[in-house]
């Protein structure tokens, strides 16, 4: 990426700060600052503490609902906006007024609580503040940081719960927080030539940008940056999708190192736990496994780190994210030997100026080197002692998913881990997967849903509704008429899943075709062995990221816009896609001035038949190969490593986005805990 364009990247930040500022200036005195633990680490990409500081904040103070800080000047609360977190800031709240003296009246112009709400404030908390009698005490703020950048090409919006509440929920409020975002990186960056939405979602989002610029057209008063409408845009492309689009990349094992190391730690604004002693695959599992995990490992504590899942800030990272994981054991065993090597320099034999440079120079530096590889040798050692004995079996179970072959074998494979292996989150994941692409028969549903409660307890009844509302899982109110169904046996070849697949080239397993992309320089180079299976993966398209079985849809997506020569042949590639939606600012250029009106993203084949296609058939091929993703509901680092993959081998410049990175481990618990 070049540098103007990461330094417009940057520019978020400074954005972010200046919203803040206004707010702190706003709120006249010094005050103190109570903040969710959840946001410390997002906040830590927006801004340091001696930069509040300068803004007029004093003290910082953990939010903890059973412990209030000493009440000594103004408060500033910064929390999420959760109706139960609310609750608890009103409470405490409630608490400092009811120390004070209830005589004195309290001074309406100068509030001593200021609640910023992240990303903004919903009506509900209106509702709350009067009830709890608290509306002439408490002001409320909107703050939204908009895209944190986290790593190179990687940005987030770091909004918690969107899956579950868009998705499960179906409750459409945080859509505009992300159109928001997204109105604002075409305001920095410029709108781009083509947009392309796929899913319910995503439109909405693209609805709403469309509506709020459509609003600010009109009138004497123009913004300078939507004046530069002929300024030649960052971005030629821009695709938005959803989540459920594409659920497989989200649920199967991924085999690079970025990706492995999300299935065993949790990730927190791009700050990764290094902790020996628990780990997402041993706290969900049930007690007494436990208990035997923790007993067969009963190793000394090791103190508890954090890793920066930044290629600017972790070499070592950066050299190894996009790897298969097989090959980075043998090469951080390499590093430490050689980091080994160079601690045995010293010798006696040395002069006194040696000695001293040595020691000055090279010596923090070989320690400094040794801590960070620790704790990469941390999280490769957990990563085989919890994945690595079942993983060749898993990728042979998940590869005869996406193939539809094996039904009897992998049924009986999930119901072995159900019986004797159980986990809370990733066993569900697999039977989730399972559906998604062949599809789950009453009988089958009846069998894995009473293997779950036998183990985890019928409390979890409701859980598989909520799955239900993803399209997780299904309806399990009809499941007497699918009983009956399943009682008709019809052989298929091919589930509609693998027909789409197919379609796009996503499955190089099944069809026996690869990609056409041709991996040059990719940046996990050296042994094709997979993490224990021993089957060799070849580096000629994205799909080794899951060891060659599957491709992700959106890199397949963003390689088939790349490579269309000619919008008739984007037409034969995606014209079948009908949730596929076209618009952007090529399609916008004939509502100018005050005769701006909404244009309605519409298929490429309506597209193709429309007076709009020799305008498309001149824009593609595209000059210049830039795109801007962005995935409602989370993105995987098995995507972003894809993508990454495609990026280096056709010379594009990609920008990858979601409210938040996860893994399946993350999307399974989030449906659950809906």
């Amino acid at each position: 990426m070049d540098s103007s364009s990461n330094a417009k990247l940057f520019a978020f930040r400074q954005i972010a700060q200046e919203k803040l500022q206004h707010i702190f200036y706003s709120i006249p005195s010094e005050k103190d600052l109570i903040i969710d633990p959840v946001l410390i680490k997002p906040l830590e990409h927006v801004c340091g503490a001696s930069w509040l500081r300068k803004k007029g904040v004093d003290k910082i103070f953990k939010f903890d609902p059973k412990n209030p800080p000493p009440k000594r000047k103004q408060f500033v609360y910064f929390i999420t906006s959760n109706l139960l977190t609310f609750k608890s800031v009103l409470d405490q709240i409630s608490g400092y007024q009811s120390q004070t003296n209830s005589l004195i009246e309290p001074d309406i112009r100068n509030k001593q609580y200021h609640v910023l709400v992240l990303p903004s404030v919903v009506a509900s908390f209106e509702h709350l503040l009067e009830e709890e009698g608290l509306h002439g005490t408490v002001e409320l703020h909107n703050f939204q940081w908009d895209f944190l950048f986290l790593d190179e090409s990687i940005l987030s919006l770091e909004l918690p719960n969107v899956y579950a509440d868009v998705f499960i929920r179906k409750d459409t409020t945080p859509l505009g927080s992300i159109a928001q975002s997204i109105r604002l990186f075409n305001l920095v960056m410029g709108k781009p030539h083509l947009v392309f939405s796929l899913g319910e979602n995503a439109e909405k989002v693209l609805h709403m940008v469309q509506r709020t610029e459509s609003s600010k057209r009109p009138g004497k008063e123009i913004n300078k940056v939507e004046n530069d409408g002929d300024k030649e845009p960052e971005y030629a492309a821009m695709l938005i999708l959803d989540r459920d689009r594409d659920y497989p990349a989200c649920l199967l094992t991924p085999v690079v190192y970025c990706g492995l190391l999300l299935e065993i730690q949790t990730l927190n604004s791009g700050s990764l736990v290094v902790d020996g002693e628990n780990n997402k695959i041993r706290t969900g599992k049930l007690p007494f496994l436990q208990q035997e995990a923790a007993a067969l490992s009963a190793a000394p504590k090791q103190e508890t780190a954090s890793l920066r899942m930044s290629g600017a800030q972790d070499m070592i990272y950066r050299e190894h994210r996009y790897r298969h994981f097989s090959e980075v054991i043998n090469l951080l065993s390499t590093q430490a030997k050689m980091l080994g090597l160079e601690g045995k320099v010293y010798s006696r034999e040395m002069k006194l100026h040696e000695m001293k440079d040595y020691v000055t120079n090279k010596l923090p530096k070989v320690a400094a080197a040794k801590k960070e590889l620790f704790k990469h040798l941390r999280l490769c050692e957990t990563i085989v002692e919890e994945i690595g004995a079942n993983f060749e079996k898993h990728q042979m179970i998940e590869e005869s998913i996406l193939t539809n072959t094996n039904r009897k074998q992998i049924m009986n494979y999930i119901l072995e881990l159900l019986s004797s292996d159980a986990h809370k989150y990733n066993t569900l994941r697999l039977i989730c997967f399972y559906h998604v692409t062949i599809g789950l028969t009453g009988e089958d549903m009846t069998k894995l849903m009473t293997g779950y409660f036998n183990a985890f307890g019928y409390r979890h009844l409701r859980l598989f509704h909520n799955l239900f509302q993803g399209r997780l899982f299904p309806d399990t109110t009809n499941l007497s008429k699918t009983k009956i169904l399943s009682q008709i046996s019809i052989p298929t070849l091919k589930t509609p899943f693998q027909i789409e697949a197919n379609k796009l080239k996503q499955l190089p397993t099944d069809t026996n075709e690869a990609s056409t992309v041709a991996v040059s320089t990719v940046a996990a180079s050296g042994s094709e062995t997979g993490i224990a299976s021993g089957m060799n993966v070849g580096k000629t398209c994205p799909s080794y990221v899951f060891n060659g079985n599957y491709i992700p849809l959106v890199t397949q997506l963003t390689h088939m816009i790349f490579a269309a020569s000619s919008f008739d042949n984007l037409n034969t590639r995606l014209g079948h896609l009908e949730r596929l939606k076209v618009s952007g600012r090529t399609l916008e250029q004939d509502n100018v001035g005050d005769h701006y009106s909404l244009y309605t993203p519409r298929t490429i084949k309506e597209l193709s038949a429309s007076s709009h296609k020799a305008t498309l058939n001149q824009m593609l091929p595209f000059k210049q190969k830039t795109m801007f993703i962005f995935m409602v509901g989370g993105i995987t680092y098995a995507e972003i490593a894809a993508c990454h993959v495609l990026e280096r081998t056709i010379g594009a410049r990609i920008v990858i986005s979601s409210d938040r990175i996860i893994a399946g481990h993350d999307l399974i618990e989030s449906a659950v805990n809906c």
